[in-house]
């Protein structure tokens, strides 16, 4: 049967390629391709073009002009997306917007510039044991814990918790990047980084519980024992959001450069 069918759809391409009307065949597809392109039907304008040159292999003249068309659908769609992604862009800017109110521009730690949250800066944050939000402008997100004291504590984790809820970090070996220490007179200072995920769920937990009462456990040698302000966990809460926007920004003006590559070399 299956063989059957086989020869019986050959048979058919083989009547189709060779009978007497086969340009006006395929001149009817061709035309009833170019209407679905008008209509913007163009997946059904795709397989009018295609069946152009499977049932009719000797019309050169439809299938050159099926080239041509489904070139020209092609461009359309690729318009369609950078309509689509144009649009796509506006929204999340506009997104975006709201949830820049708290936090500026800054090339303080060198040329990269950087997002802070308005009361996080540095100076206004000198000799604060807390959680700071570190946040670029391509949506990569970290935080750190800050410790000075007059002794050092040598923590390298931190357990964020209320109400028996808690999110404990993974351990940061001292390195002297993610984990450095420095002395500033009487001063001790630690600094720990929680990057690529090694705050192990620690800022989603800051961040849906921001209403919250958080308190926040230094451990190492020694513990050390904080209430968060309500600005430090609004500084996360909203940084970790933002990250999560500019990435999407990002993403979308990638696509449109791509698009209008691909526009570029269809017009050429």
């Amino acid at each position: 049967m299956k063989t059957l069918c086989i020869l019986t759809t050959s048979l058919l391409i083989l009547l189709a390629a060779c009978g007497p009307n086969q340009q006006e065949l395929a001149k009817v597809k061709f035309n009833r391709a170019e209407q679905l392109f008008i209509d913007k039907k163009f997946n059904d304008a795709k397989l009018e073009i295609d069946s152009i040159e499977v049932l009719y292999p000797n019309q050169i003249e439809y299938i050159t002009r099926g080239h041509d068309l489904l070139r020209k659908i092609t461009i359309e769609e690729q318009r369609q997306n950078l309509l689509f992604l144009d649009s796509m862009l506006a929204v999340k800017q506009a997104e975006l917007k709201p949830l820049m109110k708290n936090f500026i521009e800054s090339s303080d730690y060198g040329s990269k510039k950087i997002l802070i949250h308005k009361r996080q800066k540095p100076e206004n944050s000198y000799g604060r044991i807390y959680l700071r939000a570190h946040l670029d402008l391509e949506g990569n997100f970290y935080i750190s814990s800050r410790y000075t004291g007059t002794e050092r504590i040598y923590h390298d984790q931190i357990k964020v918790y209320f109400s028996g809820n808690t999110a404990l970090s993974e351990e940061i070996a001292e390195d002297g990047f993610n984990n450095r220490h420095f002395e500033d007179g009487e001063n001790q200072w630690e600094v720990v980084n929680y990057k690529d995920g090694k705050d192990n769920g620690v800022i989603d937990f800051i961040a849906n519980n921001a209403d919250k009462s958080l308190k926040v456990q230094f451990r190492g040698k020694k513990y050390y024992y904080i209430v968060m302000e309500t600005f430090d966990k609004e500084a996360i809460r909203d940084g970790y959001e933002i990250s999560f926007v500019l990435k999407e920004i990002e993403r979308v003006k990638e696509e449109i450069s791509k698009v209008n590559a691909e526009l570029k070399r269809l017009n050429a």
